[in-house]
């Protein structure tokens, strides 16, 4: 499949459609320390990287190799962001972050499932990765419920005095078709 910045996925609760200039400060304003406290990031408050974050995630767009999103209520007001990374026919990769007074109500399992559906329908991999860091509790439920398993373990440096330790999740798939579900 070609991805294009015309791209919706829609759930039952909200729409996911590719990063967009229009919500650089909504991210800036979501995306903070407390956000980012089980990712490997480091927000530093700045407008100028949520820029290059926006302009990166459109050039990697176009490349067919990720497709960052925005996470939308039904309202259109921003919910989060969520990713599908480094697309190869060997696997894909998932990732996601909500505001804070999102979490907590079963939107990263929705979305989760929604771009689970999406990649199943459109392209053709042997597995989905899931990273967590152990101690995020209320990630790891994610990938538990939806059938992956834990694949591998390794430290991702986060800063000067952290490193995570994260839980690779896998989700394996044989053979599967673009367009054909899974038997």
């Amino acid at each position: 499949m070609i991805l294009s910045p015309d791209i919706k996925i829609k759930t039952k609760r909200l729409t996911l459609q590719p990063v967009q200039d229009s919500y650089i400060d909504d991210i800036l304003e979501h995306f903070t320390n407390d956000i980012t406290r089980y990712m490997p990031f480091n927000p530093k408050g700045s407008r100028k990287d949520i820029i290059s974050f926006v302009e990166e995630s459109k050039r990697t767009l176009s490349e067919n190799t990720d497709l960052v999103m925005v996470v939308l209520d039904s309202n259109g007001d921003f919910v989060g962001c969520c990713g599908i990374h480094n697309i190869t026919v060997e696997s894909v990769e998932l990732g996601l972050w909500l505001k804070k007074n999102s979490q907590g109500k079963g939107l990263g399992t929705e979305i989760i499932a929604s771009l689970i559906e999406f990649l199943e329908n459109n392209f053709t991999f042997n597995y989905i990765l899931y990273p967590v860091d152990e101690e995020n509790t209320a990630s790891k439920k994610i990938p538990e419920k939806m059938g992956f398993i834990p694949a591998k373990k390794y430290k991702k440096h986060k800063n000067h005095t952290t490193d995570l330790n994260i839980i690779e999740y896998r989700k394996y798939y044989q053979c599967l078709q673009a367009g054909h579900k899974k038997p």
